[in-house]
């Protein structure tokens, strides 16, 4: 579990990030969900981008694994986060010692290859073909879909500076994610499976709050002793429209037609809407399928027992969303799932 501190300056500078352009963190996270093929959510947009991969994919298949930490080089701060504000360039200003340090944390959990201590060495060719393909990549899984990611991500920040402005930074705080907990002066995320508590104070610097597409189940805290901490949740998404790829009605993903038969249409659809990372409350479920408040409590509540949504209350509010079981029912169904690098 980590616990991050906040002092009353902290709170006073809370902020609710935007990037004009997607940042190459985006990149970087979607090819950890490229690999790892978890639930229906980029099922259509990883059928597309793993036919698309650049020539030299292998590279960053050997810098970024399926989960957990990856190199922080590859994903340049605030002042230079996207392509357009010189993400590229900051990647090969890297300095050597930043490469060394970085390589040697990542090879404690997991073989690097021989080349890799090329770029260690700060191997000018080496970083080049990193940062190229890693360009390719971006150019490959973000470019396309970037107005859809931006709807969502638009939507998702309207929302909560909404609710900054209705209820305060605490409702915003405590509505990033399911399992978050605020107990002022406290935010505690869920950590890693096995890591024991970690505290983190603030220590006046605030917190930028930063949804990214590709940001998986758990919420991302970039902390350091330098600069603006940064929380990374995903943002609220629903499966019904927040397609990254479109498609008519009728090519929509099969898992509605197979889901149907075991579950019933609107159960189906129900388990579907709850696979966003944020969950629905009750009415916002409701409102999403187009069907009553009760109804939509009662089909919680069978999925619930059938183990396959969860539900966790935060504040005053219900929030469901699917278990593991849950999600892995709804990507047997669509086919997903992970595609290994060249």
């Amino acid at each position: 579990m980590l616990r991050i501190h906040f002092t009353s300056a902290d709170l006073a500078r809370v902020t609710i990030g935007y990037n004009s352009s997607l940042p190459v963190s985006e990149a970087v996270m979607s090819l950890q969900a490229l690999r790892r093929g978890p639930g229906p959510r980029f099922s259509e947009w990883r059928h597309v981008v793993g036919r698309q991969l650049p020539a030299q994919a292998s590279l960053l298949g050997s810098l970024v694994p399926a989960s957990g930490w990856a190199p922080d080089f590859l994903t340049p701060g605030p002042d230079h986060a996207s392509p357009t504000t010189g993400a590229f360039d900051a990647i090969r200003a890297t300095p050597r010692s930043r490469l060394t340090a970085e390589l040697r944390r990542l090879s404690i959990s997991r073989r690097l290859p021989a080349w890799t201590q090329l770029l260690a060495d700060s191997d000018r060719d080496t970083l080049d073909a990193v940062t190229d393909t890693l360009a390719a990549y971006y150019d490959a899984a973000v470019t396309p879909f970037v107005d859809r990611m931006r709807a969502v991500l638009d939507a998702d920040r309207a929302w909560r500076v909404h609710t900054m402005a209705h209820l305060g930074v605490g409702a915003v705080l405590a509505g990033l994610h399911p399992q978050m907990r605020w107990e002022e002066p406290v935010l505690e995320l869920p950590g890693p499976p096995g890591q024991g508590q970690i505290d983190f104070h603030l220590e006046g610097r605030g917190l930028l709050l930063s949804a990214h597409i590709f940001c998986g189940s758990r919420p991302r805290a970039l902390l350091n002793a330098v600069g603006t901490p940064v929380l990374v949740y995903a943002p609220v998404w629903n499966l019904q429209s927040d397609s990254l790829v479109a498609a008519p009605p009728d090519t929509r993903p099969r898992s509605s037609t197979v889901l149907a038969t075991l579950l019933g249409r609107t159960r189906a659809a129900a388990l579907e809407a709850l696979a966003s990372p944020t969950g629905h409350t009750t009415k916002q479920l409701a409102q999403t399928l187009a069907i009553s408040p009760a109804t939509a409590s009662e089909h919680v509540t069978a999925l619930r027992d059938a183990g396959l949504v969860t539900s966790l209350r935060q504040a005053n509010t219900m929030r469901h969303t699917t278990t593991n079981l849950g999600t892995n029912l709804i990507s047997t169904a669509t086919g997903t799932g992970g595609i290994q690098l060249p």
